[in-house]
């Protein structure tokens, strides 16, 4: 191989190389843009699942509590009774760290805890069952009421189920459905989340703050 030949080879060889080069860039700058956008799309939009009922009930304090109380700020509510030794408890934990987790952000929402069994549910149990959970009456409200408008609201209004199914003599079990539900600032129910997994929760508390923040 003359002289000649060896230049046009090494040419050609850093031309090639140059080619890769190029390429190699120009893919992994694709694969960099790739993983940003999957990892920095918005969000979707939250949806509008319905209103919040009219109702006229008391909390925890014996005050009336209707759903004016819940306008003007976020809020996020769960149903519960007080005698529940399957899942109350868990979701009143879940609620109190919530209340702490939102506290520390600076969020201005408020909890509120329907009773699914206001027979027995009264305004002095539920205040003995919201300082054993260690609730911030400024922030999370138990509320009661007579039994027809407590179906009504949770059943007719916030889409949950709620019944009392005989067990035996003078006794009873009573159902209801394990939902957490994210109502905004002007009443609208923009979510629900299941209560048994983190990262439902999670979601819920970054929708608190996209509420609040308008976005």
């Amino acid at each position: 191989m003359n002289e000649q030949e060896r230049d046009a080879r090494a040419y050609w060889a850093k031309r090639l190389g140059l080619r890769v080069l190029v390429l190699a860039i120009g893919l992994g700058a694709v694969s960099v843009f790739a993983f940003y956008m999957r990892n920095h799309q918005p969000p979707p939009a939250m949806q509008v699942y319905g209103r919040v009922p009219t109702f006229q009930l008391v909390d925890q304090k014996g005050a009336p509590f209707t759903d004016g109380d819940m306008t003007g700020h976020v809020s996020v509510v769960d149903f519960i009774f007080t005698r529940c030794a399957a899942s109350c408890p868990r979701l009143t934990a879940q609620m109190a760290s919530l209340q702490g987790v939102l506290a520390r952000e600076n969020s201005a929402a408020k909890l509120v805890s329907f009773t699914v069994d206001p027979e027995n549910d009264t305004p002095p149990v539920l205040a003995e069952y919201a300082a054993h959970a260690g609730a911030d009456p400024s922030r999370w409200s138990f509320v009661t009421g007579p039994i027809d408008t407590m179906k009504t609201a949770v059943v007719g209004g916030f889409k949950i189920a709620m019944d009392k199914l005989p067990k035996g003599t003078n006794d009873y079990d009573v159902t209801h459905g394990d939902w957490f539900v994210l109502v905004d600032r002007t009443g609208n129910l923009r979510g629900y989340y299941t209560t048994d997994e983190p990262k439902d929760v999670e979601r819920l508390v970054r929708d608190v703050h996209r509420l609040e923040q308008g976005t």
